[in-house]
């Protein structure tokens, strides 16, 4: 990777003499999302925001006058900021796109320089960049936004992330902060639905790149991407992130004692799951061997709709040291009566508290571990190649035996 400027500060506190808690302070620098692209593969985080034209100038004094055919406009709002730009698309005289922007209701709108670009399927969108101002505890920050005449609304993105770097257990790490769309401060703070929307990127493999996506991989990769506020292993010891500027120039990194949820590259948690016959099955006693983990319901169509393309994969690797392992988020007596009519011939097993704590709510869900207990796939919900990936990944890992 590029280097990087940076400074780093550890921290020891020492209770009694008996334990230690190393905080890890990483001065984070600013750079321009276009500039970095190639570090993030297989595509830069972050996302976007959207916004709906309405069709007219918007009702503000300072408008009036404007010389701008057909306009729409449209409100940029930010959960963490009172900021509100107003932007404002139209036609000139000689019937090119025009944009111009007010800091707010009572702003005269600036003209802004607009270029094309694509972004998000929309090809050749016109676009700009802008600057929304300081307000409250949120400093200035940058923008870019696309119009999509088409759907008759604006995207628009951050246009700033942070860089730096960091000796953890006595490695050094590369480090990526990433602002979500709809927020001016990297301070965590969760949107609406209780996600903090900013993410925090370790290169663990040093390789240079920041991997954002594991969808498809049949290596055993490991996450680099994780939401901010959620605890992430370097060598099997578990940190997370104590404190992170509003402006994003200082992060904090801590020892923690939370648990790792199930992810890619990890060790799989070790959960105990029932047969229809009231044995147990624990899933570090299926080690050495490829276990393929199907997780669903009976509600669940998705999952009832794969059964038949699953029992077929199951056929395929018949006398082959692996283990297809159905486990169910039901209770016992449900599933007599649905497997006779809808055969399904995995190993069938029930979760208890645990193992549906750890798998989720969503279904179905297909996890593949290694002969070493490592999740090396995966997936959620259904799709025309869940399949096609289960048996690569089967096939991938049977060879290495």
């Amino acid at each position: 990777m590029k280097s990087i400027k940076y400074a780093i500060t550890i921290i020891a506190t020492v209770s009694c003499g008996i334990a230690s808690a190393e905080n890890i302070t990483v001065t984070m620098e600013p750079v321009h999302k276009d500039s970095v692209k190639r570090l993030f593969q297989p595509h830069m985080p972050g996302g976007l925001a959207i916004s709906r034209m309405t069709e007219g100038l918007p009702e503000i004094q300072s408008v009036a006058g404007l010389d701008i055919d057909a306009p729409l406009h449209a409100r940029l709002s930010f959960l963490d900021s009172p900021a509100e730009p107003i932007v404002i698309v139209g036609l000139d005289s000689d019937g090119q796109d025009i944009a111009f922007a007010a800091a707010d209701s009572t702003a005269q709108p600036q003209r802004l320089q607009l270029k094309t670009g694509s972004i998000d399927g929309v090809r050749d969108a016109p676009r700009a960049e802008l600057i929304v101002s300081s307000v409250g505890q949120v400093s200035e920050f940058k923008i870019e936004f696309f119009i999509n005449r088409e759907r008759n609304f604006v995207m628009y993105r951050n246009l700033e992330l942070r860089l730096g770097e960091a000796d953890i257990d006595g490695q050094r790490y590369a480090i990526a902060l990433v602002r979500g769309p709809y927020f001016g401060s990297y301070s965590p703070r969760a949107d609406s639905l209780g996600r903090t929307s900013h993410d925090l990127l370790i290169d663990r493999d040093g390789d240079g790149v920041f991997l954002t996506s594991l969808y498809g991989q049949t290596e055993v990769l490991e996450d680099e991407v994780f939401e901010i506020t959620n605890p992430f292993l370097i060598n099997d010891r578990v940190y997370k992130e104590a404190d992170v500027s509003a402006t994003g120039d200082r992060l904090v990194i801590e020892r923690s004692e939370q648990r790792v949820a199930l992810a890619m590259g990890f060790e799989m948690p070790n959960v105990t799951v029932t047969r229809l016959d009231g044995s147990a099955i624990e899933l570090t006693a299926l080690r050495g061997k490829p276990v393929v983990i199907n997780w669903w319901h009976t509600a669940c169509a998705p999952c009832i709709a794969e059964m038949p393309e699953l029992n077929e994969l199951v056929e395929k690797y018949e006398g082959h040291d692996v283990e297809f392992l159905a486990i169910a988020d039901n209770e016992i007596a449900e599933l007599p009566p649905f497997l006779e009519k809808h055969p399904f011939i995995y190993d069938i097993a029930v979760a208890n508290a645990e193992a549906a704590r750890i798998l989720g709510t969503s279904y179905p869900r297909h996890v593949i571990v290694n002969d070493e207990g490592k999740v090396v796939l995966d997936i959620t919900g259904l799709s025309s190649n869940t399949v096609d990936q289960i048996d690569t990944v089967i096939g991938s890992l049977l060879s290495e035996l």
